[in-house]
């Protein structure tokens, strides 16, 4: 973890001897701001090696919901860029229709795509389905997370697809990746918890590969990197916001490890990444037969769950939506 100095504290960098900005922990360093943002850099290099991340990769699709933790990956990709074989990073944000959060997202993600040059997609999920998030809840009575993330995946997958992009970008950093992975275990949900190594293999014109660039950095790195950055985060919480006692439980106790002993957690994530690559994900995913789009029954979640709102599955209509957005092109910003 990292830890910004005070300004009455007078350390030195240890790369050029300038005043320290940062308390690196877990790597016992002091660094100035620009050795610091190396250094993320780095570690993100390093990461993407040690797993293969980038293997076959040259296109990309970034997702970015307006946070620190996307918004800090796409910086940190537009610096590395040319240390790598991509060829080309789009960015891609979803707008829920979220009121005043979605508007201040907007902007950060439009902002960020400036500064790093990145084309970008803005994707309004009522143009597609005709209904905003809070909308959806009160139509189909799910909670408000389980819809997004439903939605979220979908539209990801389909635009990727549509692209020919290589693989899908997540800002999911360490402290997220093991939290959610514990908790699978605790559940014994091993689909889900075999999903959350580094690089998820795609099938084919049918499920995008899936990648997690972030996975060696932790929480408090990447919002000292966008502090130091001068990254344009949105600042206004998600109305939905759901604080799950399980999750805060787990976090806790792998922050007090982690301050026992500085480095555990990166630890337990690369060695949890070595044994969930031998265990093979059995789920048995097939095209759903309205809009082709993965299924584990022959029908996708958003046709299943378009047919209990509109009385029909608008996946193939959505799909065409997305063929027609992408074609109108991309924001150049």
């Amino acid at each position: 973890m990292s830890k910004i100095l005070e300004d009455n504290v007078n350390y030195k960098c240890r790369k050029c001897g300038s005043r320290a900005s940062v308390r690196v922990t877990y790597a016992k360093l002091l660094l100035c701001r620009e050795h610091f943002l190396e250094y993320i850099e780095n570690r993100v290099l390093n990461t993407m090696k040690r797993y293969g991340i980038l293997k076959d990769t040259k296109r990309i699709l970034v997702a970015l919901s307006g946070g620190k933790d996307s918004l800090s990956l796409l910086h940190i990709l537009s610096k590395i860029k040319d240390k790598t074989e991509l060829e080309e990073i789009i960015g891609i944000h979803i707008d829920l229709g979220l009121g005043e959060y979605s508007l201040e997202s907007i902007n950060a993600v439009k902002k960020a795509c400036q500064d790093t040059g990145t084309n970008c997609i803005i994707i309004p999920i009522k143009e597609l389905m005709d209904h905003n998030l809070p909308e959806l809840v009160e139509l189909t009575r799910r909670p408000p997370c389980s819809l997004c993330g439903l939605i979220k995946r979908y539209i990801l997958n389909l635009t990727a697809i549509e692209l020919g992009v290589d693989a899908v970008a997540l800002g999911h950093h360490m402290d997220d990746v093991l939290v959610f992975i514990i908790k699978d275990f605790l559940f014994q949900d091993n689909i889900d918890m075999a999903k959350m190594i580094p690089v998820t293999k795609g099938i084919q014109g049918l499920l995008a590969k899936k990648i997690k660039l972030l996975y060696e950095i932790y929480e408090d790195d990447l919002s000292t990197y966008a502090y130091l950055a001068g990254i344009k985060t949105t600042k206004t919480p998600c109305p939905y916001k759901y604080q799950d006692p399980f999750k805060n439980s787990i976090r806790k106790m792998m922050d007090e490890l982690e301050n026992y002993a500085p480095g555990f957690k990166i630890s337990v994530a690369r060695r949890l990444a070595k044994n969930l690559e031998k265990t093979p994900i059995l789920e048995e995913i097939q095209p759903c037969r309205y809009c082709g789009m993965p299924s584990r029954n022959g029908i996708c979640s958003i046709c299943s769950l378009t047919m209990k709102i509109h009385g029909e599955p608008i996946g193939p209509k959505i799909k065409v939506k997305i063929k027609n957005k992408l074609q109108q092109g991309t924001l150049h910003l």
